[in-house]
């Protein structure tokens, strides 16, 4: 990211007329309107502050920490609902994935029907700032049951000195159904720490949707309004696809869980293709902006699951995030298009090898080029840089494709594929660190995840050899 000082880069209100306000000034008047004295707010630092002025609900292992202005008003609280109800289902959905069962359509969803049932009443005679909400509002105890059997899926295993002990572990999320406090609220994230200052007082912060300050994730629930990056109006998520708010929510949801409360070290990459594969499960489709070739965001540091990734990070140039790869919105887990593209591809290989592992990329001004797998493991290579936007959203389809694949047909039946991708979710809490990945792969499958080159994807019975074939015949 672009490394900024306060007073010297400034950005614009996006209001005609008014005078344009530093970083520092943005975050003073968070505090300002808050009426939380500065001298108070560095000495309780970012918890803290979220601790005293937020109001939270503890959704398994989520801690969502909201504005409590957004509980009053019923436009802001219709999208905080369906949001919470997002962040509950991703959990839910993947204690299914792990145990390998199927959610009963006879089954009451408690939770979800009382954050659904909400309205500015419920919080009209509330203080708000700083309440827990389950304390506060007392629902019933089918409810109060559903929260603890949510917040008990998410214990890990943790080396202890006498051997391993449960261990849960809160991921703190704080939501914005306005972009213009989320604003705010990553300049005051710089302000407090000046470890932050270098990504947090950036100019991208106009049009981001999420923030990671330290472990504290934010996310806002509007799009910028316009194309020049105004900050203090918003387009609501929904507006664009009525679907798109949950589906955001459950992706940003099933990343932080998997990075925090399940695996921490687990592979970037892997963690975006189980989270995009558990949002098409539960929604249907992935219809978000917050991966693949969106460009305006900081790309992922370098993955042994899908090589290819800067290793130092970095930023990338805007682009619209409309192409060849979403257009079915992921209905279909993307394997329409990748059998499309290896199709077309492989039409002139000289081996099956070659037939079934090619994919060619298309980048700006009719510039062509062609990959091949393998894109697991660390066997791979990133192509040129004309051609990464496109490379990015193949391995994006690709990941999900084979998370759905691996769940669907991994073995020999329906049945044994969802109990062996069961063993595998629940194997990566015990070890996911990249070294060990390729191991757990073999110890649930009885065969690698990979190969070093093409050939050897098909030489013996590889996974992604096994997918890459199954792929060939989805057309």
């Amino acid at each position: 990211m672009v490394t900024v000082c306060a007073g010297v880069l400034a950005f614009a209100l996006g209001v005609a007329g008014q005078d344009d306000l530093v970083f520092d000034e943005v975050a003073k008047r968070w505090l300002h309107r808050n009426h939380l004295p500065a001298e108070e707010a560095l000495k309780l630092e970012l918890p803290g502050v979220l601790t005293r002025a937020f109001a939270r609900i503890e959704l398994g292992t989520v801690c969502v920490y909201v504005p409590p202005a957004s509980l009053q008003d019923a436009k802001t609280l219709k999208d905080v609902s369906t949001a919470l109800v997002a962040v509950a289902e991703a959990q839910t959905t993947w204690k299914q994935w792990r145990t390998g069962t199927e959610p009963d359509p006879r089954a009451g969803d408690p939770l979800g029907d009382w954050l659904r049932s909400w309205t500015p009443k419920t919080f009209a005679a509330l203080e708000l700032a700083g309440a827990d909400l389950v304390e506060r509002l007392a629902p019933e105890p089918e409810v109060i049951g559903a929260l603890a059997d949510l917040r008990d899926a998410f214990e890990r295993p943790v080396v202890t000195g006498s051997g391993t002990a449960p261990e849960r572990v809160d991921t703190p999320l704080v939501l914005f159904p306005r972009r213009a406090e989320f604003v705010e609220l990553v300049c005051l994230a710089g302000w407090l720490d000046p470890v932050l200052r270098p990504s947090a007082w950036s100019d991208g912060v106009a049009t981001w949707l999420e923030y990671d300050a330290d472990g504290t994730h934010m996310l806002t629930l509007q799009y910028t309004a316009n194309a020049n990056g105004s900050w203090q109006n918003g387009v609501g998520v929904a507006e664009r696809n009525p679907a798109a708010l949950a589906e955001l929510v459950t992706q940003v949801t099933a990343r932080r869980f998997l990075r925090s409360a399940v695996a921490p070290s687990l592979d970037p990459a892997l963690v975006a293709a189980l989270a995009n594969a558990l949002v098409i499960d539960l929604h249907g489709e992935l219809d978000t902006r917050i991966d693949g070739d969106v460009r305006a965001r900081s790309s992922e540091a370098r993955s042994q699951f899908v090589p290819g990734g800067n290793p130092n990070g970095g930023t990338l140039p805007p682009t619209s995030a409309e192409n060849r790869w979403r257009g079915t919105k992921g209905k279909d887990h993307f394997v329409g298009i990748l059998a499309q593209v290896q199709k077309k591809s492989g039409k002139k290989a000289s081996s099956k090898a070659a037939k079934l592992s090619t994919f060619e990329l298309e980048g700006d001004g009719g510039a062509k080029g062609l990959v091949t797998a393998p894109f697991l493991g660390a066997g791979g290579t990133a192509p040129e840089a004309a051609l990464l936007p496109d490379y990015l959203e193949l391995v994006r389809s690709y990941g999900v494709a084979f998370v759905h694949w691996l769940r669907e047909d991994g073995a020999d039946t329906s049945a044994a594929s969802r109990a062996a991708f069961g063993r595998l979710v629940t194997a990566l809490a015990h070890g996911a660190d990249p070294e060990r990945l390729p191991a757990l792969f073999q110890e649930v499958y009885g065969q690698p995840l990979s190969a070093s080159d093409a050939a050897g994807l098909f030489a013996s019975p590889t996974l992604e050899g096994r997918f890459l074939t199954w792929l060939s015949k989805q057309r």
